[in-house]
């Protein structure tokens, strides 16, 4: 096996993971596998996967770290890719014990994320969010390559190992058709939205929203498709959706595939990323270019780092906690006609994924071409 990817805290078919890195690599015509719990049953899209079992608990994905040094170094594959900080320990394991050449990609600022995890007890938060960063850049200088997903991340390891690879998290458009079904529709307009489910990441404002447009007198309605992330956020949102007799206007579809996600896309009318500012201040959303190349305008709270990659034409900066001022350029943004083939052309000319693998695959030729 040329490579094989570690992960104990995504699905085993995460869109970075699965759809772009591993898929990008075998099209490429690396052999490649992915170590995760839950995995399929049977390889995909020429894709192995190395089963860890389940782990309901995180408690359970804690416990299994020491499987995955053990499983990962009997797959003895000439690449070790690994993509959570957990598992910097079998990381460097993997490079103390093996020939392997070992990758970390950093996702997120693992430090800085501490501070919005609720499972997290508050006297243990700055702690956590003092020492992450620290152990990260203490084992990098270890690791053959870093992989990150924007160039603010990257630079943070540039003092300890200077051999980085920015990979944005950009849509993969290839297999895409140029022209795709589209959901029905039960109303004159569609917002939609793309993620995890939480408060930070906008869904309460999404639902606010909706409410306010509603109430003054449009026939919208809201898709929100990805998963709960905690239980508490999803009571509160039914719970609203129920007071204010939003059941018939809201759709949560669930983690769809990609594919499907697109057609939903296809069907709404704006994109939401009402994300919290101050947890997502570094981010850069998928979801607005895949907004951009469904031909959605964006609905954005302040991102600076995010917005900067946006045209001024194709997105609206709203307040983040001013649901009057979101439903007002909400409006605007349904009035208002865009270029949808421009919006398209921009995604495939300069945000797309395919951009990106060739940096990952050249990556992999001279990791292999060094062993």
């Amino acid at each position: 096996m040329d490579a094989v990817h570690l992960t104990t805290a995504h699905n085993s078919t995460d869109t970075r993971i699965f759809d772009k890195e591993a898929a990008s690599l075998v099209d490429a015509g690396f052999d490649v596998g992915i170590l995760a719990h839950d995995t399929p049953k049977e390889e995909q899209s020429s894709i192995q996967f190395i089963s860890l079992g389940s782990a309901p608990s995180r408690l359970d994905r804690w416990r299994s770290i020491p499987k995955v040094a053990r499983i990962a170094k009997q797959l003895d594959p000439s690449v070790y890719h690994f993509h959570d900080p957990e598992l910097i320990p079998v990381g460097l394991y993997l490079t103390e014990t093996t020939d392997g050449a070992v990758v970390y990609d950093v996702h997120e600022d693992y430090g800085h994320k501490a501070t919005g995890r609720e499972w997290i007890p508050d006297p243990l938060t700055p702690p956590i969010a003092y020492s992450v960063p620290r152990v990260e850049q203490l084992a990098a200088g270890r690791f053959d390559a870093i992989v990150s997903a924007t160039d603010r991340l990257g630079r943070r390891f540039v003092q300890s190992n200077d051999r980085i690879t920015t990979l944005h998290n950009f849509p993969r458009i290839d297999s895409l058709p140029s022209k795709m079904d589209v959901r029905e529709r039960h109303a004159d307009y569609v917002l939609c939205y793309v993620g995890s489910l939480s408060e930070l990441r906008g869904i309460h404002r999404s639902l606010d929203l909706l409410n306010t447009l509603r109430n003054r007198g449009l026939d919208v309605e809201l898709w929100a498709l990805g998963s709960w992330r905690n239980a508490a956020d999803e009571r509160r949102a039914l719970q609203f959706i129920h007071d204010y007799d939003l059941e018939s206007s809201v759709k949560f579809p669930g983690y769809v595939n990609y594919d499907k996600m697109f057609r939903y896309l296809c069907g709404a009318d704006i994109g939401l990323s009402l994300l919290d500012t101050t947890e997502f201040e570094t981010a850069i959303p998928t979801k607005q270019f895949e907004y951009l190349y469904a031909g959605l305008p964006t609905l954005t709270t302040p991102l600076d780092a995010a917005i900067r990659y946006l045209p001024d034409q194709f997105r609206h900066v709203v307040p983040q906690d001013d649901a009057e001022a979101t439903a007002d350029a909400a409006e605007t943004a349904l009035q208002r006609d865009y270029d949808a083939a421009n919006m398209r052309s921009l995604v495939e000319e300069k945000y797309s994924w395919e951009h990106e693998a060739e940096k990952l695959v050249n990556l992999y030729k001279r990791l292999l071409g060094g062993k």
